[in-house]
């Protein structure tokens, strides 16, 4: 695993650990994944209507007002809550920010 390797941690559980834990580090890392070697990319996803909304940040731990009208992308995360998924979004100066949302709430955009 290239991210294993990068940080110097060679277990995948290990790594998937200290990321969760460290939600800034694992917003980094994702910018990276957005385009990886194989040419697979996160699926590009907005926020339905127009305007603001409030989100869960994972990073912050509290709501922070996102713009619906921008790309985000979807992790494939699973959530306890059925309703909910996670987006990635490069936020601003390209500080990434993870949120959890409700699936209902955004649309495919589709690749380009």
């Amino acid at each position: 695993m290239v991210a294993a390797e990068n940080s110097g941690i060679k277990s995948q559980a290990k790594l998937r650990e200290y990321l969760y834990k460290n939600p800034e580090k694992l917003a980094l890392k994702l910018a990276k994944l957005l385009h990886q070697d194989d040419g697979t990319l996160l699926p590009p996803v907005r926020f339905k209507g127009n305007g603001i909304i409030f989100c869960y940040s994972v990073n912050d731990k509290i709501h922070i007002a996102v713009p619906r009208d921008k790309e985000y992308y979807l992790m494939p995360w699973a959530d306890d809550d059925k309703e909910r998924c996670y987006v990635y979004s490069h936020h601003t100066w390209q500080i990434g920010v993870i949120l959890k949302v409700f699936k209902d709430q955004i649309e495919f955009m589709g690749f380009n």
